[in-house]
């Protein structure tokens, strides 16, 4: 069941109608059940009466006679939260929307989500669309056809009055943004603090202000032990954004786990996850999260396998995934939610490296194969991510040894394979496997890794959109790491744990592209060094749970509000 708040914005954009088409700009909330939907929407758009009798216009044509447009438009949503321009076509399906609509003396705008799951959905009441929007029908009005004999009287005088005012009070301001920018240039009074992320930052000390106190940052706190999942590695995670789901992994001597729990970290609890139906134990699968279910695939238990479950939190209840079409069995693959289909690639059989893969629709349950022409060569311990529009992967072991290449595979709708195209080598990191991989919404972040033995702390932002890389600083980084983990906050790329060339390591840092710079997360609290963890980020604090160190499994789950250490300035 969707649930959407919709919200008009007067973004009404009229100049010279016969040449600057007319846009609308709406945006909008939506939520699944009590879930903010995340993904790719598909949403149809029509402008309608007030008891819908008349469509005035729709993104699409409506053939059948149903009321909804035919064809949807794709559009991301991010917590709930999207954005569209109604009549822009230059999106898929929407088309232009005239100025004439708004000859009627009331209209409204309707609108149907479908979540990729649930099918379209209307989301109710109708909204209607305020006056901004008419404004467009000034421009039917002809040249000369306001006199002033159409003006209220003294209308002129008392506007040109009202402009002498706005000038009088923009030069009043013009003056004191001047004496406060003396004042600055100058520098601040004495006493004066100021706060920076920077223990030495050389802008206030060049001014002569020094450090007279900080707030550290949160330290590192213990997550309750009772309830936890046992010690393990190779397991899977994935965050429901109200719960942490934890399955799977190796328990150390050859023993494969097939139990988990799921972790509230506001109330700090574990709930058992039921084995009734569970998969197979296993370690080295996949796990996604749909929006209300786990899926589960793959991996090694006695055998390579290419099974699965569905684990809906609502029920408490797996369900077995389909096998028919399935890609061949492996382990060590990537997998990816598109907003409608679960999406694996690559990994190791025991025929040795794969190049397939297949798509998963967990409403029809049913299978599609990806195309392998093009598809990058087969590997191991690469980084992959979904980015809305398509499926980025790059780096990994391949036969000859680590790589330096990758590709891109564009999903319409997250549900119809395109056909793959090779990332560009220029600018590209340097060969390398066990690294990560986050979406900032802009760029893909990889960093870390490994190349042999010696580990590296190194990576690059790539840009999907135009095929290109630019380096991330080396200065300030963590230490070179591999088999770490990299979760993004929305600002920053937090990197914890991993192996170094001394062993696990309990150290990380976090990367804000905007700023261009690294800095060092606490180790205050005692964070436990680890390899292979898994991570969540959950809105506010990063989660670590589970890995290893060196041959012995662990559990302890620990979490971090990764704010920043301050440093309050000021002058002598």
């Amino acid at each position: 069941m969707a649930r959407g708040v919709v919200v008009l914005l007067a973004g009404w954009f009229a100049a010279a109608l016969a040449q600057v088409p007319a846009l609308l700009h709406h945006q909008g909330r939506i939520a699944v059940g009590d879930l903010l939907f995340d993904g790719v929407g598909q949403f149809r758009f029509a402008i309608v009466n007030g008891d819908a009798t008349a469509t005035y216009w729709r993104n699409a044509p409506d053939a059948d006679s149903d009321g909804q447009p035919d064809a949807a438009v794709s559009i991301p949503v991010n917590r709930g939260l999207y954005s569209v321009l109604l009549g822009d076509t230059a999106l898929p399906n929407m088309a232009a929307l005239r100025p004439s609509v708004f000859d009627q003396p009331a209209v409204f705008l309707r609108v149907w989500f479908d979540d990729g799951v649930n099918g379209p959905e209307r989301l109710v009441p109708d909204q209607r669309i305020a006056s901004a929007g008419y404004a467009l029908v000034a421009g039917n009005v002809p040249d000369g056809a306001i006199s002033a004999a159409k003006l209220a009287p003294d209308a002129l005088g008392s506007l040109t009055a009202q402009i002498a005012a706005l000038n009088a009070a923009l030069a009043d301001l013009t003056a004191r943004h001047e004496a406060l920018a003396a004042s600055f240039a100058s520098g601040l009074p004495a006493g004066v603090p100021l706060v920076s992320p920077d223990p030495a930052d050389a802008a206030l000390t060049s001014q002569g202000y020094s450090t007279f106190m900080t707030v550290p940052s949160p330290a590192w706190a213990n997550g309750a032990a009772a309830g936890a999942p046992s010690a393990r590695h190779g397991h899977s995670g994935v965050w429901t954004g109200q719960e942490w789901l934890i399955w799977g992994g190796s328990l150390g001597a050859g023993l494969f786990s097939k139990t988990g729990a799921g972790y509230d970290p506001a109330l700090d609890r574990w709930q058992a996850l039921p084995e009734v139906d569970a998969p197979t134990a296993r370690r080295g699968h996949s796990a996604v999260w749909t929006g209300d279910a786990m899926l589960v695939w793959g991996g090694f238990g006695t055998t390579y396998l290419n099974s699965g479950s569905e684990f809906r939190p609502a029920g408490l209840n797996w369900t077995p995934l389909a096998t028919a079409g399935a890609p061949e069995a492996r382990d060590g693959h990537l997998a990816v939610w598109t907003g409608s289909r679960m999406l694996i690639w690559g990994g190791f059989s025991g025929a040795g490296l794969l190049v397939s893969g297949g798509l998963y629709d967990p409403v029809a349950k049913s299978w599609s194969a990806l195309p392998t022409t093009g598809a990058p060569e087969g590997r191991l311990g690469a980084a992959g991510v979904w980015t809305g529009a398509r499926f980025v992967i790059w780096g990994g072991l391949g036969e000859s040894g680590e790589l330096a290449s990758g590709g891109m595979l564009p999903l319409t709708g997250g549900t119809t394979a395109g056909a793959w195209t090779p990332t560009t080598t220029a600018g590209a990191p340097s060969a390398r496997a066990d690294h990560t991989a986050v979406w900032t919404g802009e760029r893909v972040l990889f960093w870390g890794g490994r190349v042999g033995d010696t580990p590296l702390n190194s990576g690059a932002a790539f840009n999907p959109s135009d095929n290109t890389w630019t380096a991330l600083p080396t200065a300030g980084a963590p230490d070179p790491r591999a088999r770490h983990v990299a979760v993004w906050t929305g600002t920053e790329m937090l990197v914890f744990g991993g192996e170094t060339a001394s062993g696990p390591t309990a150290t990380g840092g976090a990367y804000n592209p905007a700023t261009g710079k690294w800095r060092s997360l606490t180790t205050a609290g005692s964070p436990i060094a680890r390899s292979e963890t898994v991570a969540a980020w959950s809105g506010t604090e990063l989660l670590v749970f589970g890995g290893r160190a060196g041959s012995t499994p662990l559990a302890a789950l620990q979490r971090l509000n990764p704010q920043p250490t301050w440093y309050f300035y000021r002058k002598p």
